[in-house]
């Protein structure tokens, strides 16, 4: 089997912003205008046949008095974006509503995390591979990585897309969010779940943090892991309307269909293969399941790093690579590929496939 080496053309982009909420939107949206422009323009060409611009606009302000509500650190970041950029807070309200729009290729990222006995010297390690559709890959650039120093609250790191306020992250409380998209069961008008993202890097707390989850109205459907600096980690699935919580003290691993019983028996397993041929969520979390278990007490950064670059199933495997036998739209690729240290405060990123591409440090101060 010949493994294609893919090198993105455009380095990872990393953003230091500093202030209250609001400058930091601000500061945010007039860096990345232009890419925030661009990234809008492939959202409206994504929409065209089906809803209009104006109908998609319409859809995303319906949300906002539920992210204000709900989430009202965001919405403060988020209005300053929209200053900044000089885009509509709708439009910045859309770019958060990425994951709920039905139309776009579905991401097949798989996840991980391990802690206590599980590991080498009992660090707590989360990590993923993020992988989207190729069109929108564009080189590799749009993926930004936000380094964020607020007035007050928790510093952070957080992966994002233009105009997106977070889409995982690590803050300086060690509180880290790694997840994967899952079947759209339910959707509803809400919070999207990339401005619950953004919420939970504002929490000191293991528990605040899944008590933002609980308690939000939440707009769509998706799968946490989170953990914090003192070795906890949980993992959560969740709908508009249900999630179920669970727990481990030594690893947990997760790709793109729910486990839980409460959820697994409303998927159908026809819509696992997400418009392709492959039930490659099957694969992966398998896969990395049977890692965690191996190598259960000896888990350390470089055996996490392995981990991410396993290809059987290829090219559809943990390690994307595009499928030439699938049109361009459901072509998929691992973006990035991480693993975060919470309890040092550490985030590894390779951009791009981690086959062929170095990890770098990264560290939340």
């Amino acid at each position: 089997m010949e493994i294609s080496v893919i090198k993105p053309k455009i380095p990872l982009q990393t953003l230091e912003l500093s202030g209250s909420m609001n400058e930091i939107g601000y500061k945010l949206g007039v860096k990345c205008k232009s890419s925030i422009d661009r990234f809008l323009e492939w959202f409206y060409e994504e929409f065209q046949g089906k809803i209009t611009k104006e109908q998609a606009l319409r859809h995303a302000k319906k949300h906002i008095p539920f992210i204000e509500e709900y989430c009202p650190i965001t919405a403060e970041e988020m209005r300053g974006i929209a200053e900044g950029s000089g885009r509509t807070y709708e439009e910045i309200t859309l770019i958060s509503l990425h994951e709920e729009i039905q139309s776009f290729t579905e991401r097949r990222c798989t996840a991980f995390a391990a802690t206590g006995e599980a590991t080498l010297g009992n660090d707590t390690y989360i990590g993923q591979n993020w992988d989207a559709d190729l069109i929108s890959y564009r080189d590799g650039e749009f993926p930004l990585l936000l380094n964020v120093k607020p007035d007050t609250g928790p510093n952070y790191l957080a992966y994002a897309y233009p105009g997106m306020p977070a889409g995982a992250g690590l803050n300086s409380y060690g509180i880290g969010l790694s997840w994967n998209s899952v079947p759209r069961l339910e959707l509803t008008i809400g919070v999207p779940t990339y401005t619950i993202i953004a919420e939970i890097l504002h929490q000191k707390t293991i528990g605040d943090a899944l008590g933002i989850i609980i308690k939000v109205k939440r707009a769509g459907c998706f799968n946490f892991i989170i953990g914090d600096e003192d070795g906890e980690i949980y993992d959560v699935e969740a709908t508009p309307s249900d999630l179920d919580i669970y727990y481990s003290d030594r690893y947990i691993g997760h790709a793109n269909h729910y486990i839980s019983e409460a959820l697994r028996r409303k998927q159908k397993w026809a819509d696992l293969s997400f418009g392709g041929k492959n039930p490659d969520t099957l694969i992966r979390h398998n896969r990395m399941n049977k890692f965690l278990k191996q190598k259960c007490g000896k888990i350390d950064l470089k055996v996490c790093m392995d981990f991410l670059k396993d290809h059987v199933n290829y090219p559809n495997s943990i390690c994307r690579h595009p499928d030439s036998q699938l049109e361009p739209k459901k072509q998929t690729i691992t973006y990035d590929s991480w693993v975060m240290i919470t309890n040092k405060k550490e985030w590894w990123i390779a951009h791009g496939p981690p086959c062929g591409n170095e990890f770098k440090k990264y560290i939340v101060r």
